[in-house]
């Protein structure tokens, strides 16, 4: 295929082959600079070999020069991880071999471009990297021999979210490359006192998020043991799908999804109610939203007494 022609000062846009049109450019005047380069734009590039033949007007060989255009595809992947958890592994397995004597860097791409982990001549360099990773990354052993050049961020906080680049390179060449975008979920918590005598009790979850009206919403109870609560899916209430004990028992308003209130009325209240809720909103199985909510239901003297003696018998 031809992929460019500069001919009679000027490039030929009419003979390089159609795949090549408005993909091709050379830099100006190639023959007062020397400069014969091809750059290739927009374009969906595949491992190929590109000759370069200059000749004069009797189609005499002057010179002529091979490249072997190597395309290499960036990976990339995305964790998510909720606020709190102690540590995140921001994969990176291969199936190629590697040399030995390659060098491994976890970048983190942000203002400051902070050198987040190096591994070279067969050993982590922990000198090499910023300051506020130190101490809080690790690879496994030999991550070259078991193809396994994953990073773990121990002692996470809030701040180490972002983006991540690992780059494999042998003398400046880089040989693998690869994208880990790091989000840090922040749920929200909030602790709700009711007497039992008040007969219901609110989970409030408010938010002002835009949500799709093909979420999911659910309440869960998570401490100290997990039933289902209540379950919004398909834009109507699921009681089907909630725990028998539950059913009859809760309420969420009306056209939820427009009006970002997420909070579930929990009806005929007792001591048994109290405990850790958790609403997660999702779709597709992914966690868009969560709110975990602690009840405490206070009961009278009466009701205390008569929960102790149930619980004798």
């Amino acid at each position: 295929m031809l992929a460019h022609v500069y001919q009679n000062g000027q490039n030929q846009p009419q003979h390089q082959d159609q795949g090549y049109a408005g993909h091709t450019e050379m830099n100006g005047d190639p023959l007062g600079t020397g400069d014969f380069s091809l750059t290739l734009k927009d374009f969906s590039l595949t491992e190929s070999i590109y000759c370069c033949t200059i000749y004069s007007e009797d189609r005499e060989i002057l010179l002529q020069k091979l490249v072997t255009l190597k395309v290499k595809v960036l990976q990339s992947e995305v964790v998510e991880i909720t606020e709190g958890v102690k540590s995140a592994l921001l994969p990176f397995k291969i199936t190629d071999n590697l040399p030995q004597d390659i060098t491994v860097e976890w970048r983190r791409s942000d203002s400051k471009n902070m050198l987040v982990h190096v591994y070279q001549n067969g050993q982590n360099q922990l000198d090499h990297q910023d300051q506020i990773y130190r101490g809080h990354t690790e690879m496994n052993e030999d991550p070259v021999k078991n193809r396994d050049l994953s990073l773990t961020l121990n002692d996470l906080c809030f701040n180490y979210h972002g983006l991540y680049f690992c780059t494999v390179y042998k003398e400046e060449e880089i040989l693998l490359q690869k994208t880990v975008a790091l989000w840090v979920k922040v749920i929200q918590a909030e602790v709700v006192e009711e007497q039992e005598d008040l007969q219901s009790a609110v989970l409030p979850f408010e938010t002002t998020a835009h949500l799709p009206k093909d979420v999911t919403v659910e309440w869960k109870l998570t401490d100290p043991k997990h039933m289902m609560v209540h379950v919004y899916q398909n834009a109507k209430n699921q009681p089907n799908k909630q725990d028998k004990v539950y059913r009859g028992r809760t309420d969420m308003k009306e056209d939820l999804l427009r009006t970002g209130d997420l909070s579930l009325t929990l009806k005929n209240l007792s001591l048994h109610d109290s405990g850790v809720y958790t609403c997660t909103v999702y779709k597709s199985g992914k966690t868009l939203q969560q709110k975990v909510v602690t009840l405490c239901v206070k009961g009278s003297w009466k009701s205390i007494m008569s929960e102790v003696l149930s619980r004798k018998n």
